[in-house]
This record gives C-alpha cells, structure tokens and sequence, in this order.
C-alpha cells in the first residue's frame, strides 16, 4: 500500500492519535523542524492525573475551610434538590456573591459532564461562575477577559492539581451522595477563594 493509498476507516481511527500526540511528534510527522519541548505547549493526558481526587475525607485544614465558606454550606444544602452539579456551584456562587439567578438556566446542559461524562459540570459551571463575577465587576470588555482568563487559570490549575478533568474520571469517581457534597464542597471552596479575589480587587 503506498503512502496516499489509506482507506478511510484507517484513516479516521488515526485521527484521535494525531490530536492527543505531542507537538514535536505532530512537527515530525509534517516533515517540519521541530521547537524544543519546552517551547511547546503540552497537551493535558487524563491518564496522567496524580492528584489526591475530590472525594476522600477532608483533611483538618480542609475540614476548617469548608466550616468557614458559605459557599461550601450553600452547595451542601442544594444537594437533592434537582440540581445537576453545573448548576449547583453555579447557583452557590451567584447566592454568595448576590449576582443575579436570572442565567442559571446556562449551566443546565452541563451536568453530568456536558451529559455525556466529558469535562466535569462543577468545573464549567465554576468557571460560567467566574465569568459572571468579572462580568459584574469590571465593564471593560478587555478587561473581562484579561481578569476572566487570570482567574479560570487559577481554577483549571488548581482542578488539575487534584484530579481528572471529566465527570467520574480518576479522583472524581463518587459512590454515594457523601462523597459527592465532598467534591462539590471542594470546588466550592476553590471558586470562593478565586470569586472573591475578583471582587476584591
């Protein structure tokens, strides 16, 4: 078979390869030179979360970090009530900070990891959350999105600190509606640190 004679199914299965394979890799296969590997951004392997997860029991300063957040109280008590995970740090977030609940109905698609066990509904609603916040404190669109970006950094890291980014992936995998307020109140706490240092500002 010569190299521009690949069948189709052959070539769509090798698709997934080419998108997760490193830059240098993808230069090399192009025929380019290739930058060195730290010049490149890497691309973010699930399979390569260590963290500590969300689920486990909380440590002692955990445990006095959510004993002092209203946020982390306020997702504890939305827990059974029909809310998918999305929208309840979403709703948690916006009560603490008293924004408006008139664009909760945004994050409803979201839970359950975007529905389909994807990227987890507490991380995009915590980040619909802090979009809401910068948007409430600055008018600036540049500076929204200057601030916006600084502070969803500061999320996305500290999530990849801990675990895998999709619903139900290593270190988020919950059992029991225990672990589940857990993890939620984790995140709380996250986005509370992370909201409060924008209003602050």
């Amino acid at each position: 078979m010569s190299t521009t004679d690949i069948s189709r199914r052959s070539f769509v299965s090798a698709i997934p390869l080419t998108v997760l394979a490193a830059p240098t890799a993808l230069a090399a296969c192009q025929g380019g030179e290739s930058e060195s590997e730290e010049a490149l951004p890497q691309p973010i392997l699930q399979s390569q979360s260590q963290g500590p997860g969300f689920i486990g029991p909380f440590s002692e300063e955990e445990a006095a970090q959510v004993a002092a957040s209203p946020m982390a109280a306020e997702i504890a008590g939305l827990n059974g009530q029909g809310y998918p995970c999305s929208e309840m740090i979403l709703l948690a977030a916006l009560r603490r900070f008293d924004l408006p609940e008139n664009h909760l109905d945004a994050a409803a698609v979201f839970g359950g990891g975007i529905g389909k066990r994807s990227l987890c509904g507490l991380l995009t609603g915590g980040l619909m959350a802090i979009g809401f916040a910068v948007g409430t404190r600055y008018q600036d669109r540049s500076q929204v999105h200057q601030v916006g970006r600084r502070a969803s950094n500061d999320l996305w890291d500290w999530w990849l600190t801990r675990g895998d980014l999709n619903c139900m992936g290593p270190g988020t995998e919950h059992e029991n509606s225990e672990e589940f307020v857990r993890m939620c109140q984790r995140v709380a706490v996250k986005a509370e640190e992370v909201i409060l240092g924008i209003m602050e500002a």
